[in-house]
């Protein structure tokens, strides 16, 4: 670049501004006036939408299950209600500006009453059980068929003041109603984000009125060379041609961005082709840079998987119905792995390598290994069962487990990278993979797995092995399911 990034820019924005028609100010000022309750009335949707969304996905996080426990105000003290009013806090603090959340039900006598209530004050809170006395249409709504989010149209008000409110439904696994998930925003906050988009839809359009018509054409022409360029070079990407950086001249600022932007991508795309995790490729696009050798020592849970007497059951199938067995199999396991925030090492014929804790630093990685575990076998189990329904062989899959110290970054060369891990931790989760045969068991784990995911999940202990390349015996345990 022969010019300095920093200086002399002039903003994009205000360089198209000039490339407008000066015939269109008056239209421009009509249409502010003729579309202000418009404007108006698509921010007031589109906080609508957004509580909504907040409400619904929201709701999918409480469990049911756990919150029909709830029944009776004693039930406050319950490691139910304070684990179901913690996620409703953290639904709160992540949803901007939500004042209250909490769930309904309703009783027999078809009052709507508070069960959780995530408010810390005493004073507003709402104790399990209390009846909620001013109950509108779209409320009592939402605990009707077919159950679906629910939006007040426009404020309402009650002891604690004037809402905006979502209702989403809490559904049991058989489809019935447990409960519904209320969110309030009040009508101060609704009202502040109108007036702020009017605003500076108002200015906005005033000030493009007053700029439109000046130098329109030198500045297009100005803008359209470099514009060229880098949709050239968009193309080459979409094809994966990225040999080379592109260098345009400009004085635009937003120009110069896109430019590097679009470098910065290429460098990321570049190391894509040499990295399978995902979250480390877009570390990687973050800190603009290329992936390249390096390595260290972390505490990770390394996770092997492998499907038994794998090779009479390929020897007994064609090669389409294997490849399509296959194909089911890992799409599967794969995304409960990445669900539980795993990374996905390597595929080994049908062995899978999984490891928790790097790229990504996370203190619960023995706990996710697990629960990624019997998520994956009750998975292998359901298609399992299909399959067999159908007079077909089965998946039958053994888990190793195991939690320590490794090696973990960039093997290989410059031009061909693997993000793997190495050492003796890895060993011992491989041989442990391997010793559930001898224990005619399905998810094996090692005394450190155990000690950090012990109050997830539920063990048997079945004692101390001997284990190859190991002169010390380990204790090891079977994981028989989660805890509660």
């Amino acid at each position: 670049m022969s010019q300095s990034k920093g200086s002399g820019l002039i903003s994009l924005k205000f360089s198209l501004s000039f490339a407008f028609v000066s015939v269109v100010v008056l239209t421009s000022l009509l249409f502010c006036v003729a579309t202000y309750p418009g404007i108006k009335n698509f921010v007031r949707e589109g906080i609508r939408e957004r509580l909504g969304n907040i409400a619904g996905i929201g709701a999918l996080q409480i469990s049911a299950k756990q919150h029909s426990q709830l029944k009776v105000k004693s039930d406050e003290e319950s490691q139910s209600y304070k684990s179901i009013q913690s996620q409703l806090r953290n639904i709160r603090e992540k949803g901007t500006d939500i004042r209250y959340i909490y769930t309904l039900r309703k009783n027999d006598d078809g009052q709507v009453y508070f069960v959780v209530d995530a408010e810390e004050d005493k004073a507003e809170a709402s104790a399990l059980g209390t009846v909620y006395k001013d109950a509108n249409e779209t409320m009592k709504s939402a605990f009707d068929t077919p159950y679906g989010v629910k939006i007040e149209s426009e404020f309402s008000t009650d002891k604690w003041g004037t809402w905006l409110t979502s209702y989403a439904p809490i559904v049991n696994e058989d489809g019935s109603l447990e409960a519904v998930l209320g969110i309030d925003i009040s009508a101060k906050k609704v009202l502040e984000y109108e007036n702020q988009y009017l605003t500076v839809f108002v200015l906005t359009g005033l000030i493009v009125c007053l700029v439109i018509g000046f130098l329109s054409l030198l500045i297009s022409r100005r803008i359209c060379k470099p514009l060229l360029l880098l949709e050239q070079d968009m193309g080459k990407v979409q094809k994966l041609e990225l040999t080379g950086n592109i260098h345009v001249h400009s004085r635009i600022k937003e120009i110069i961005s896109m430019e590097s932007a679009l470098n910065n991508m290429k460098n990321g795309l570049r190391s894509f082709r040499k990295f399978v995790p995902a979250d480390l490729v877009n570390e990687l696009i973050s800190l603009q840079k290329e992936a390249s050798l390096s390595a260290e020592k972390r505490e990770l849970s390394i996770f092997f998987c492998d499907i038994a007497d794998f090779t009479t059951i390929s020897e007994s199938l064609p090669p389409e119905e294997l490849s399509r067995r296959l194909g089911i199999y890992f799409d599967g396991m794969t995304k409960i792995i990445l669900r539980h925030k795993g990374t996905v090492d390597k595929y080994i014929g049908d062995c899978i390598m999984a490891f928790w804790g790097a790229p990504h630093l996370c203190d619960d990685h023995a706990e996710r290994a697990c629960l990624a575990a019997i998520e994956c076998r009750d998975f292998v189990d359901g298609l399992t069962k299909e399959w067999e329904a159908k007079g077909e062989t089965g998946f039958y899959t053994r888990f190793g487990i195991n939690t320590g110290e490794a090696v973990v970054g960039n093997f290989g060369y410059e031009e061909r990278l693997n993000y793997t891990v190495m050492g003796d931790s890895v060993n011992l989760a491989s041989r442990l993979e391997g010793l559930n045969k001898s224990y005619n068991t399905k998810i094996m784990i090692s005394e450190s797995t155990y000690q950090q995911a012990k109050e997830k999940i539920a063990v048997k202990k079945l004692g101390s092995a001997t284990v190859k390349g190991k002169t010390i015996d380990v204790e090891i345990y079977e994981v028989v399911g989660k805890k509660e």
